[in-house]
């Protein structure tokens, strides 16, 4: 079946271009890659305390071609926690933080703030 590789959607066979975002569609998506610890060129943006607002806010940085990364406040790096790799101190608080490379920081916290509404929760970072 044919793949849309940008919405991800499924389409009947002899479809060849994606009625929704106009993308020509592939017989198989690429293997994913492997998510990885992101370093310190990758800031917070957002704090999100559920599984479903996280799945939201990465599907909204997707679909506007921001990579992102949705850890868990509690995620360890070599024996470091988040604060290590993002200079925050997070030990206190739960919930899924979105990261995103630090070039994309300004146009991901305005997309998430539209997308997140009233549970949108910035991060004040001086994270440059």
């Amino acid at each position: 079946m044919p793949i849309c590789p940008k919405c991800k959607y499924e389409y009947r066979p002899g479809t060849t271009v994606c009625p929704d975002c106009g993308e020509k569609l592939v017989e198989s998506l690429p293997p994913k890659m492997v998510a990885q610890s992101p370093d310190d060129s990758w800031v917070s943006v957002c704090r999100v305390g559920s599984v479903v607002k996280s799945e939201m806010a990465k599907g909204a940085l997707d679909s506007n071609n921001i990579p992102s990364i949705v850890m868990s406040s509690s995620f360890s790096a070599h024996g470091k926690g988040l604060d290590y790799v993002s200079g925050l101190a997070l030990s206190e608080a739960g919930g899924n933080v979105i990261m995103v490379p630090r070039e994309y920081r300004v146009e991901a916290e305005l997309i998430l703030q539209v997308v997140l509404g009233d549970d949108y929760s910035g991060l004040q970072t001086d994270n440059r």
